[in-house]
């Protein structure tokens, strides 16, 4: 009886540890081994409409529309979602994202600027906190800047903030700054960080909901292209700073 009451209470510890610790492993992941990411063959450099760079097997989820070149015309972020039909048995469809970055000039004709399918969540990917709907994955254009915010997570929530800033120099849209933020539902516990990538600065703050611990650390400056940040690999790397992993 003792042997089975102590293996009962083990089990019962066991299972409330993970409920806690926070993860990056999630649908995102075993989508990208068992489905292809988006042909990027298939989207044109040049178009007449948005629609022109949606490839076969995608669909418009989203056109976020802001001046992102500073030519005073408003560009488009095209926020796309595979186009899946829904499962039979009612379950939730999973559903990979990508971003496509069109410029726009004054003729009214549209250039491929950018395509990233690794920064987007799937539909999928925000865990029980979203249970059966899609996971956010927010795409804005604020004064210029790329902005791109999303979150998952059950008891232990974490949310994601990248912006981008695009550099004529080397043509390609550069990550000026990331964002984690990750907090327990249950116990206020938050931990985030905020690095700014053009002062090379990082803001560190861990808290328990009463008392909370702030320090500034100094990084490199990095160059990353928008094509390079891979949503997973940042929140993972991030996770690990933190000691949360």
């Amino acid at each position: 009886m003792i042997k089975n009451t102590l293996f009962g209470a083990l089990f019962c510890a066991a299972i409330a540890f993970l409920a806690v610790v926070p993860t990056t492993v999630n649908a995102q992941d075993q989508m990208n081994e068992d489905n292809p990411v988006i042909d990027r063959s298939a989207i044109p450099d040049s178009g007449d409409s948005v629609n022109d760079f949606v490839p076969k097997g995608w669909k418009l989820e989203a056109d976020v529309k802001g001046d992102l070149n500073g030519d005073g015309i408003a560009d488009h972020a095209l926020k796309l979602v595979e186009d899946k039909p829904a499962e039979s048995d009612g379950t939730m469809t999973d559903r990979n994202r990508a971003l496509v970055i069109v410029f726009a000039d004054k003729g009214g004709m549209l250039t491929k600027a950018a395509v990233t399918d690794k920064l987007l969540q799937c539909t999928a990917c925000g865990g029980a906190f979203y249970g059966v709907s899609d996971a956010p994955a927010e795409v804005t254009i604020e004064k210029g800047v790329l902005v791109v915010n999303q979150d998952h997570g059950s008891r232990w929530v974490t949310d994601l903030t990248y912006r981008f800033r695009f550099d004529e120099q080397p043509n390609m849209f550069i990550l000026i700054g990331f964002d984690y933020a990750g907090r327990d539902r249950a116990t206020g516990e938050v931990s985030t960080e905020s690095t700014n990538y053009l002062t090379g600065k990082r803001i560190t703050t861990v808290g328990n909901g009463k008392r909370e611990t702030t320090k500034t650390t100094v990084v490199k400056k990095m160059r990353y292209s928008i094509e390079e940040v891979s949503s997973e690999n940042f929140e993972a790397e991030a996770t690990t700073r933190l000691g949360l992993d």
